[in-house]
């Protein structure tokens, strides 16, 4: 089914929870640049929000809005056949074809779930750009195209009063006697609290409630939630469990990337820089290469980056992080399929400890492990800084380790068994 008028722009049938800051920053965006790249990690609603800018930008392209959906593409070749018959063009077979067929036209190409196409999708990108003076392409994208001069629109999860918003909603639509109550509402927090505010796993969750009672599900759910799943058959096959969805982006990511996200798997919560060199490092990664390779995964939407007062922080979505500790375990029982680099000289890699820690410094070793600063471990133990900063000094000269980071690296390492 097709909008009025010219294009193919689906008709959206569900309520869109939210995402009022981001549809008025696409729009923003899209009217300030001729390519509008939506990007975020899976399962986030990125197609969402841009169908729904796309449907508020309708007005500008009297020649229509043309949409493609690219997952079952695999290769250029059939990239250019799929966008030829989207504007009812079969016989164009090349990028500058499809480009001519819009020459002259005032339209918005959407191109929706491009990851695994960069190369190609870029291209033909760059032929419509290049070959007409007035289209506009819109592009959904776990990674962002290599083409000059594109705007990013960033998704991330909802905010917890959107997400519970959303699940209230779907619930009702599978259970037209669910009420939020002062009895109900807790769980229902809670659910949308472990979900992280990823709206595909708060829709597939809410599904649920056609056979659980809400307390139940929320117990089932206890440590299984990537396996959630549901029966339509109007989404993508990928997008019918999430552990799907996240395998797609596992496989679209290199060998590096992948040993960095297992490694980062181990993390709980936001962790800084340091924290993140001294877990690839612990994984076999050159120390110096960890940063580049995060920002690989950062690039692909795997990991999320936090601005805080205390630096930049970043974070796996527990959707990613599950994912990744099976992948670990798989791992640890069976050899890697790729070979990693010696180990870094024995000066930069943690040596063992030469006394016990107390417990006031274990606990310290831990925060610290946790990429809290001093003066955040300071407030957490409700001491003073120098206080911390000592016990700081007394954990590296009884381990005989050389930074904060190498502290760091021997938590992940050694994990509970961190000796008092």
């Amino acid at each position: 089914m097709t909008t009025a008028g010219k294009g193919n722009l689906p008709v959206e049938y569900t309520s869109l929870a939210g995402r009022a800051e981001e549809i008025t920053e696409g729009l923003l965006g899209l009217s300030e640049s001729r390519l509008l790249t939506v990007t975020g990690p899976g399962g986030v609603g990125k197609t969402r929000v841009a169908t729904r800018v796309a449907h508020g930008a309708r007005r500008r392209f009297p020649d229509g809005v043309w949409y493609a959906e690219l997952s079952h593409v695999a290769d250029e070749r059939s990239l250019v056949a799929a966008v030829a018959a989207t504007v009812g063009r079969p016989e164009l077979t090349t990028a500058e074809e499809v480009a001519d067929a819009f020459a002259g036209w005032r339209a918005l190409l959407v191109l929706d779930t491009c990851e695994h196409l960069m190369g190609p999708v870029s291209r033909l990108v760059e032929a419509v750009l290049r070959g007409t003076g007035r289209t506009k392409v819109l592009a959904v994208s776990r990674l962002l195209l290599t083409v000059p001069g594109q705007r990013v629109l960033t998704v991330g999860p909802l905010r917890e009063h959107e997400a519970l918003a959303l699940f209230v909603e779907r619930a009702r639509a599978v259970d037209q006697g669910f009420e939020l109550t002062e009895a109900t509402r807790p769980f229902a927090e809670e659910i949308c609290r472990s979900l992280e505010g990823v709206p595909l796993a708060i829709e597939l969750a809410a599904g649920c409630l056609r056979s659980l009672p809400l307390a139940e599900l929320l117990e089932r759910m206890d440590g299984r939630w990537p396996d959630l799943a549901g029966s339509s058959t109007n989404v993508l096959a990928r997008q019918r469990d999430l552990r799907s969805l996240v395998e797609w982006s596992h496989a679209l990511c290199g060998a590096e990337q992948r040993v960095l996200w297992e490694a980062l798997s181990v993390l709980s919560g936001s962790f800084p820089l340091e924290v993140a060199e001294a877990a690839g490092a612990a994984a076999g990664l050159p120390e110096a290469d960890v940063a580049a390779v995060l920002c690989d995964l950062v690039d692909h939407s795997v990991v999320l980056r936090e601005p805080t007062a205390d630096g930049m922080r970043y974070r796996l979505l527990g959707l990613y992080r599950r994912v990744g500790l099976a992948r670990l375990d798989s791992r640890a029982r069976a050899p890697l399929d790729w070979t990693p680099p010696p180990p870094p000289p024995p000066r930069t890699a943690p040596a063992p400890r030469a006394a016990p820690l107390s417990p006031r410094e274990a606990q310290v070793a831990t925060l610290i492990a946790e990429g809290l600063t001093n003066l955040q471990i300071a407030n957490r133990l409700v001491i003073s800084k120098r206080t911390v900063d000592a016990h700081v000094r007394n954990i590296l000269a009884k381990s005989n380790l050389a930074s904060r980071t190498h502290v760091a690296a021997w938590v992940i390492t050694e994990g509970t068994s961190v000796r008092l």
